[in-house]
C-alpha cells in the first residue's frame, strides 16, 4: 500500500508505537505483566485483549476496595479517639485557665516570699562574717581567761590583737558606735589576758636564776614577744629576768674562784692566782664563756637587737620602756665587774716583768675587744675591761721608761770585740718576745699600718734608748786599754754591731716598718763612713794622696787623688811605685775584712763597697797616666784586671 494513501490517524498511531523505546524499564515490565494473561496466539485473542485488561483492571480494582474497607474502618476509629482526645484537651486547658487565674496571687506571694529569703540569707552572711572578724568565740575566751599558757592562749591573744585593729577600720566608716562598743571590749579582753601572761612569765623568769644553763622554754620566747606590744609588761620581765640571771652569774664567778666545779673539777681559778698570766687568763675565758651563755639564753628570750649597740644606745635604753637584748646583758653580767676589777689590779699592781706585763695588757685587750662586741661599747664590763687594760698599759709604759732609763744611766765601755753589750741584747730579746706577743693577738683584718701606729710608743721606748746607750758606748773607745786612742773604725764597726743586731729583731715585722727603714738609714751611713776610712787608710799606705768628698745627699762619695807629675822622671817611678804597691798589698790579701762585723751580710756589703771604692781609686790614678806612655809602659795590670782581682763585677 502506498504510503501517500495511509489514513492520518493511523500514521499518527503507527509513528507512536514505532517511537516507543521497547528497552526501557517500563515497557519491558509491562510486557512480562501482559504476557501473564495472555496465554493462546490467535486473532481472537488479541482483538480481546483490551476488554482483557479492562476486566482485569476491574478485578485489580474490586480488591483494592475490599481491603481498603478495613483501612478506613481503623481509620475511623482512630478519628473517633483523637475527637475524644481533643474534648479531653479542651477541658484540661479549661481547668487549667481556670486554676492560673485562680493561683495567679499565690505565686506572686510565694515570688516575694523567696526574694526575702534571699535577702535574709544574705544577711545572715554577712552577720555571721562580721561576728567572725570582729567577735570572739567562746573557745577563744576561755583560752584567754581560764587555760593554761600554751598555744591556744597566744593564738586567742593574736586573734583579739587582729579585732582591735580591724576595729579602725569600723571608726573610719559610719559604724563608729559599733567600732568603738568593740574596741572596748577587745580591750577588756587584751589587758587581762596580757595582766595574766606577764605573771606567768614573772613566775617561770623566777625560776631561771637557779639554773646555770637553763634550757628556754618555747611558749616564753613567744610570751616575751607577745608582751613587747606592752612595754612597761615587758620592762617588768626583762628586768625580773636580768635580776635572776645577775644573781646567779655572780654566785657562779665567785664560785669558780674559790671552789670551783662539781667534785673540785675544773680546779678553783684563784689556785693559779701565783701565775698571774694563766690567773688573769682563766678569769677572764670563764666570763667569756659564761658571757656568750647568757647572751644565747636572753636573745632566745627577747630576740636579737635590731641594731648594733653603741654607747648612746646604752644611754637611750636606760631611759627606754623596751631595753635590748644587749642592755639586758650588761645588767646581768654588772655583778662580776667589781670583783674581777679588783683581782686585775692586784695581779697588775705586782711588780710584774716587762714581758709578761705586756702579754697581760694585750689579753685585756683582745678580751676588751671582744666583750665589746658582744654589749657594746657603752657596757658597764666594757668600761671595766677597757679601765683595766689602761691600767695595764700605765704599768707596762712606766716599765718601759725605767728600764730605758736604766740603759742609758750605765754608761760601760763596749767589748773588747765590739759585739753587742750585754745590757742591749738582753733588751733585744725582750723587744723579740714583745713583738711576738702583739703580732699574734694583733687582729689580722685590720690594716699594717694601724698595727705599726698601735706599736709605735712601744718600739720608741726599747730602741731609741738602746740606740742612744750604743752611741753612749762607742764615745768611750778613745779612753779603752789605758786612754790609748783606738782606730775611728772602731766606732763604726761597733755602731754597726749593735744596729744589726736591732734590725735582726725588726726585721720583717709589720709592726715595725718605718722603724727598721730609719735604722737602716744609719746602718748604711755607718757603713759608708766605715768604708771610706778603711779605703782612704789603704791608699795611704801605697803612697797616694787621696781624699773622698761626699756628695750633697750623702749617699756617694767621689774620689780625689793628688799624682805627682807624670812628665818628670821622678813624678813617674813615684806613680808607678804607688801603683805597684797598690798591686802587692791586694794580692798579698791585705785588704781590711771587717772581721770584728758580726752581721755576714752588713760585713760582705762592707768588704763590697770597699772593692769598689779601690778599684774607682785606681781606675782614675790609671787615667791620669794618660798621655805619657813611658809611665803607663810601666804599669802592668789595667783596671779591668783590677777588677778581677777585686772581684768587681765589670
Amino acid at each position: 500500500m502506498h504510503t501517500g494513501s495511509t489514513v492520518p490517524g493511523l500514521a499518527r498511531k503507527v509513528r507512536k508505537v514505532l517511537d516507543i523505546k521497547t528497552e526501557s524499564a517500563e515497557v519491558l515490565l509491562s510486557l512480562a505483566a501482559l504476557s501473564g494473561s495472555y496465554h493462546v496466539q490467535s486473532s481472537a485473542s488479541r482483538r480481546q485483549l483490551k476488554a482483557d485488561i479492562e476486566e482485569q483492571g476491574i478485578t485489580n480494582f474490586e480488591h483494592f476496595l475490599s481491603v481498603a474497607g478495613d483501612v478506613i474502618t481503623a481509620l475511623d476509629d482512630v478519628q473517633s479517639e483523637m475527637d475524644a482526645l481533643t474534648t479531653g484537651c479542651a477541658a484540661i486547658n479549661a481547668a487549667l485557665v481556670a486554676d492560673r487565674s485562680s493561683s495567679a496571687d499565690f505565686l506572686r506571694e510565694s515570688d516575694r516570699l523567696q526574694h526575702e529569703l534571699a535577702t535574709s540569707q544574705k544577711r545572715s552572711t554577712l552577720v555571721q562574717s562580721f561576728f567572725k572578724q570582729y567577735q570572739l568565740s567562746a573557745a577563744e575566751i576561755a583560752a584567754l581567761q581560764e587555760a593554761d599558757i600554751g598555744d591556744t592562749f597566744f593564738d586567742a591573744l593574736e586573734r583579739v590583737g587582729s579585732i582591735h585593729r580591724s576595729c579602725r577600720n569600723l571608726l573610719s566608716s559610719h559604724h563608729h558606735r559599733a567600732g568603738l562598743e568593740l574596741m572596748d571590749a577587745m580591750s577588756t579582753y587584751q589587758e587581762a589576758a596580757y595582766e595574766r601572761l606577764c605573771r606567768w612569765v614573772q613566775g617561770e623568769c623566777s625560776s631561771l636564776g637557779d639554773m646555770d644553763a637553763p634550757e628556754v622554754d618555747p611558749r616564753l620566747h613567744r610570751a616575751a614577744q607577745a608582751l613587747r606590744q606592752r612595754q612597761v609588761l615587758f620592762r617588768y620581765c626583762a628586768e625580773e629576768v636580768a635580776t635572776a640571771r645577775h644573781n646567779a652569774m655572780f654566785q657562779r664567778f665567785i664560785t669558780a674562784l674559790t671552789r670551783g666545779g662539781p667534785n673540785g673539777t675544773p680546779r678553783p681559778i684563784e689556785m693559779n692566782a701565783h701565775d698571774p698570766r694563766r690567773y688573769l687568763g682563766d678569769m677572764l675565758a670563764w666570763l667569756h664563756q659564761a658571757l656568750a651563755s647568757e647572751r644565747e639564753l636572753l636573745i632566745s628570750l627577747f630576740g636579737p637587737d635590731d641594731a648594733p649597740h653603741s654607747a648612746d644606745d646604752h644611754l637611750a635604753n636606760g631611759h627606754s620602756d623596751v631595753p635590748s637584748s644587749s642592755a639586758l646583758l650588761d645588767r646581768v653580767v654588772e655583778g662580776v665587774c667589781r670583783p674581777l676589777k679588783i683581782r686585775i689590779e692586784q695581779v697588775l699592781t705586782a711588780n710584774l716583768p716587762l714581758v709578761l706585763c705586756f702579754k697581760l695588757s694585750q689579753l685585756l685587750a683582745f678580751y676588751g675587744r671582744t666583750v665589746e662586741q658582744m654589749i657594746g661599747s657603752g657596757g658597764k664590763l666594757t668600761h671595766t675591761l677597757a679601765e683595766c687594760h689602761h691600767l695595764s698599759t700605765t704599768v707596762f709604759h712606766d716599765q718601759l721608761k725605767a728600764r730605758g732609763n736604766r740603759l742609758l744611766h750605765h754608761k760601760a765601755a763596749p767589748p773588747k770585740d765590739l759585739a753587742v753589750p750585754q745590757q742591749v741584747s738582753e733588751l733585744l730579746q725582750q723587744l723579740r718576745e714583745l713583738i711576738g706577743t702583739f703580732m699574734s693577738a694583733f687582729n689580722s683584718s685590720q690594716e699594717p699600718r694601724s698595727a705599726e701606729a698601735e706599736f709605735a710608743p712601744v718600739l720608741d721606748a726599747l730602741v731609741d734608748p738602746a740606740v742612744q746607750a750604743c752611741n753612749n758606748s762607742a764615745a768611750l773607745l778613745p779612753n779603752m786599754r789605758g786612754g790609748r786612742a783606738v782606730e775611728p773604725a772602731a766606732k763604726h764597726i761597733f755602731m754597726l754591731n749593735c744596729l744589726a743586731a736591732i734590725t735582726s729583731v725588726t726585721d720583717e715585722q709589720d709592726c715595725c716598718e718605718s722603724k727598721h727603714a730609719i735604722l737602716t738609714q744609719d746602718i748604711q751611713h755607718h757603713l759608708h763612713e766605715l768604708v771610706d776610712a778603711a779605703a782612704s787608710e789603704f791608699l795611704q799606705r801605697c803612697g797616694f794622696t787621696a781624699r773622698l768628698r761626699r756628695n750633697r745627699d750623702q749617699h756617694e762619695s767621689e774620689w780625689h787623688i793628688d799624682l805627682p807629675d807624670p812628665s818628670s822622671s821622678e813624678g813617674g817611678q813615684q806613680v808607678h811605685k804607688c801603683m805597684q804597691s797598690f798591686l802587692g798589698l791586694i794580692t798579698q790579701d791585705q785588704l781590711p775584712h771587717f772581721h770584728q762585723i758580726q752581721a755576714p751580710d752588713v760585713r760582705q756589703q762592707a768588704a763590697s763597697e770597699l772593692a769598689n771604692k779601690l778599684d774607682e781609686a785606681y781606675t782614675i790614678s790609671y787615667n791620669g797616666t794618660e798621655g805619657y806612655e813611658h809611665v803607663k809602659h810601666q804599669i802592668e795590670h789595667t783596671p779591668a784586671q783590677i777588677k778581677t782581682i777585686l772581684g768587681v763585677a765589670l
